[in-house]
């Protein structure tokens, strides 16, 4: 199997990621046999995760149709393993009903939308159906991904030991770069970029600060190390952002409308996990939010252009308008 391209770009993010995060080593085999039984395995847990609940026998009515079988249908040997594998690659425990002989999924939760796991299973799936579709490779348009797989194995590593990183970081601001010590307490990726969490209790109430990969450089492993507090929940430093900005702004009720079809891509693809249906008309929907109005946020609005309007609060109305205004200025010249 040979991977052209951003194929290849996207099959090694995606294989540098696993390892990293299996904490095992990328496969090296130039055949990539290591690969395609991995690619097996995640065929194997998207089709329960599809099915909800299924038996072997069903299983292998869909595996005999797939190129990986072979025409040969999966053992129950092979597929034990595989259900082991995905329990210690992935963290999802594959259970058998025993009353219908039929295997589910016991804590679909790890599988949430916003999960590691979630993001390495639908990137692999994505990246395994292009590579099955190589005749078409000019027809399939991708989006670069930034390969950062040594910065992404440093930080990693350094998470995993609970060790502060140094590294020299150069703000679009400064016009030299600078030296920092960070205490990484996690990761985060947005809008086709890498970002570092850096946890420091002594700058409280807000105690954290981001920086990006590709503004990182001389990055290495500090001897000091670093305790995060008790119950730390990632997820709750960005739960009430939209994107990279914490703490700009405390978290309020806004309000927008949304126009025409935008009405039904935000529905479809919600900005926040607080949004919330307040009104439909005919030709719009007002959709609610507690979020925080940060920089992140207005340029997501400012992004739909006219298909959407705020509605409350007054102030954040008028941040919004006043933006579109003044990029309207820049075109009266």
């Amino acid at each position: 199997m040979k991977y052209k391209g951003k194929n290849r770009a996207v099959f090694a993010l995606h294989k540098e990621c696993f390892a990293i995060f299996a904490n095992r080593k990328p496969i090296k085999d130039p055949k990539m046999k290591g690969a395609e039984v991995f690619t097996q395995q995640v065929w194997l847990l998207n089709t329960i995760y599809r099915e909800k609940s299924i038996s072997l026998a069903e299983i292998n009515r869909q595996w005999i149709h797939t190129t990986m079988s072979d025409g040969i249908e999966m053992s129950r040997y092979t597929f034990i393993r595989y259900k082991n594998a995905i329990e210690d690659t992935f963290g999802v425990i594959i259970q058998c009903d025993r009353k219908t002989n039929k295997y589910f999924i016991s804590n679909p939760r790890v599988l949430r939308d916003n999960s590691v796991q979630r993001w390495m299973l639908s990137s692999l799936t994505v990246s395994d159906i292009i590579s099955e579709s190589l005749s078409l490779q000019e027809q399939i348009l991708l989006e670069n991904i930034p390969i950062e797989g040594r910065m992404l194995a440093t930080i990693v590593d350094a998470m995993k030991q609970h060790r502060r990183i140094s590294f020299r970081y150069q703000k679009y601001s400064d016009s030299q770069p600078t030296e920092r010590l960070a205490s990484p307490c996690c990761i985060k990726l947005f809008r086709q970029r890498w970002y570092v969490i850096d946890y420091n209790p002594q700058i409280a109430p807000r105690p954290y600060k981001v920086f990006a990969f590709d503004r990182i450089s001389d990055l290495h492993l500090a001897e000091q190390f670093f305790e995060l507090p008790d119950h730390f929940c990632p997820e709750d430093i960005f739960k009430d952002s939209f994107g990279i900005f914490i703490g700009e702004a405390a978290p309020q009720r806004i309000v927008i409308r949304a126009f025409d079809h935008e009405r039904f891509y935000i529905r479809d693809l919600p900005l926040h996990h607080s949004q919330e249906i307040m009104k439909e008309g005919d030709d719009y929907t007002d959709y609610k939010y507690f979020i925080s109005p940060s920089t992140d946020f207005v340029a997501e609005l400012l992004s739909k252009g006219d298909r959407i309007e705020v509605i409350s609060p007054d102030t954040f109305r008028e941040k919004v308008r006043n933006a579109h205004l003044k990029a309207a200025k820049r075109y009266e010249k």
